[in-house]
């Protein structure tokens, strides 16, 4: 296994009115975005990239901590990168206990005297004595279901310093507390580096969500916790597994024309179920869609289904899949598949957005996205991509005009930029019209987590906080519940406050005196708080210092 966290960039060039030069796709290795590592231990960086300035370019790669450069890091320069190909970057932490929360991306011309282009990605990486990464679960983080009793393995990297080693535990965790009916391997004693492996199941309930797994270090008498943090999973348990989704058709098909849903089944139930596969788009039931009904399946083994959507220009963004008893009563398994299906006769094929989502940007740095339009209708038609926050258009943005796209197949191009305000972008809306904008023809919406914003310190004081308590913030995201779980050293007097992007109070609870050693954990429910998608704030006060801690709720 790789002991190294490595992050892949496809630096990819894109038409537009601004710039040539651009990160549009952004893949770790292993896909979670959240890890710890022992100091020194390197973070390695490979990219790919693609420039047309004429003398070359430069890219730099740096950790950042609370808004600022991380103390004690060692990164890699630049050599000049000039037209197509490939390169490589590193940083790591050398000492200290160190929390980095976002990567910086800088791109300069050759002789650095111009940034073409800078924006941050955030990571959850701590340094310090010990480190636990290079996450490699058996099944695919994004999408997995399972039977009940059926183990999900997690293989990891490990390098621990501590003299008398360490214990890593891995758990399944719901709403940001322990999966009920899981059984869980338990934990040698770790030293040294090298790499190892856990695993958990969950034995009974149906549809049963696990939304991260939790890493737990501990002394070796398990007598103190050294570490906690929690990795993000769409895992579901039940007695009816779902797997092999495949979509026969093609990505773009004419109203009225089905497209076909194969999967495989298992089922424990007795009477066997009906599975019943339905488009969505945008969190809803797709309109006019007409779908098939089920058979009883039992056992195990194969099925399809088709549907269709019988007018109007549609993206269908999920397949639900709804497993029933055979008589209806009962659902025992609901679960989302991300497709990407165009029906009508409009199509936005290969959609990327440079720098890739999630990132924060400063203002006036552009958001540019490519694809491939295909214009079946008989008329020239016009494409504008606008960014979206909570459903309106996002205050303060600008973004590029359309020509007319004739009939046929185009490659197009569009940007946005956020001038002014701290805005969180949630959506990126193509709105298609006629050549006169004076009828609509299709609406497609994409999900996306862009911030604009200048950095927001993610603690004050944090080597004081630290002396005074232990912390964490879990699951983060968030859909449903979110746990701020608080340990402190010494008895103190608290309150705890949330803030949306703008910095608007959305929730203070009462002070309170916390006991030294006793575990207090504040839950905090973004339905119950008015907290919409996308970035909030949670903060800790206390006598002389404060901790604030960015929640994602999605």
């Amino acid at each position: 296994m790789k002991q190294l966290y490595v992050i892949l960039l496809i630096i990819c060039w894109t038409v537009t009115l601004v710039a040539q030069t651009d990160i549009c796709t952004i893949e770790i290795d292993p896909e979670t975005r959240v890890a710890t590592f022992a100091n020194g231990e390197d973070v390695q960086v490979y990219f790919e990239y693609s420039t047309d300035e004429a003398a070359g370019v430069r890219i730099f790669i740096r950790p950042f901590s609370g808004g600022s450069l991380s103390p004690s890091y060692a990164a890699s320069g630049s050599p000049l990168y000039l037209g197509d190909g490939s390169g490589t970057a590193e940083f790591t932490i050398s000492a200290g206990e160190v929390a980095v929360d976002e990567l910086r991306f800088h791109i300069t011309n050759a002789d650095q005297s111009i940034t073409l282009r800078e924006f941050y990605v955030p990571v959850d990486f701590t340094f310090g004595e010990n480190g636990v990464n290079g996450f490699s679960p058996s099944h695919d983080r994004a999408f997995a279901t399972f039977l009940h009793d059926e183990e999900v393995s997690i293989d990891f990297d490990y390098s621990i310093a501590r003299p008398d080693g360490v214990r890593i535990f891995i758990r399944p965790v719901t709403g940001g507390a322990l999966t009920p009916n899981y059984a869980a391997s338990g934990s040698p004693i770790f030293t040294g580096s090298g790499s190892a492996a856990a695993s958990f199941r969950i034995s009974a309930g149906n549809n049963v969500r696990v939304d991260s797994f939790r890493v737990t270090m501990t002394s070796a008498d398990q007598s103190e916790e050294l570490q906690q943090f929690f990795v993000p999973v769409n895992w579901y348990w039940s007695n009816t597994r779902i797997s092999e989704i495949a979509v026969v058709g093609g990505p773009f098909t004419a109203n009225g024309v089905n497209q076909t849903v194969e999967f495989t089944y298992e089922t424990q139930q007795p009477g066997g179920v009906r599975i019943f596969p339905r488009p969505i788009t945008a969190g809803e039931l797709t309109p006019d869609y007409a779908a098939c009904g089920s058979p009883i399946y039992d056992g195990s083994g194969s099925g399809t289904c088709t549907f269709t959507i019988q007018s109007g220009n549609q993206r269908v963004d999920h397949i639900r899949f709804r497993v029933t008893s055979a008589d209806q009563t009962t659902t025992l398994l609901e679960v989302r598949y991300p497709v990407d299906l165009y029906f009508g006769q409009l199509h936005l094929a290969g959609v990327q957005s440079c720098p890739p989502s999630p990132a924060r940007l400063p203002h006036d740095e552009p958001v540019n996205t490519t694809y491939t339009l295909t214009n079946g209708t008989s008329t020239t038609v016009r494409v504008f991509a606008r960014p979206l926050t909570e459903g309106n258009l996002s205050p303060g943005y600008a973004a590029s005009g359309s020509p007319a796209y004739p009939v046929g197949t185009t490659d197009a191009d569009d940007f946005f930029r956020i001038q002014t305000g701290n805005t969180v972008v949630d959506q990126l809306r193509f709105l298609v019209t006629n050549d006169e904008q004076s009828a609509d023809y299709a609406t497609f919406l994409y999900d996306v987590h862009y911030e604009y914003r200048d950095a927001t310190p993610v603690a004050t004081d944090r080597e004081l906080a630290t002396l005074d308590l232990r912390w964490s913030l879990f699951p983060n995201p968030t859909s449903e519940r979110a746990v701020l779980r608080v340990t402190p050293r010494v008895s103190q007097t608290v309150s705890v406050e949330v803030h949306d992007a703008l910095g608007r109070l959305l929730l203070r609870l009462p002070r309170e005196t916390l006991v030294a050693d006793v575990v207090r954990e504040f839950v905090i429910e973004p339905a119950n708080v008015g907290m919409r998608t996308g970035v909030h704030y949670v903060r800790l006060v206390a006598d002389g210092y404060s901790i604030t801690e960015p929640l994602i709720v999605r």
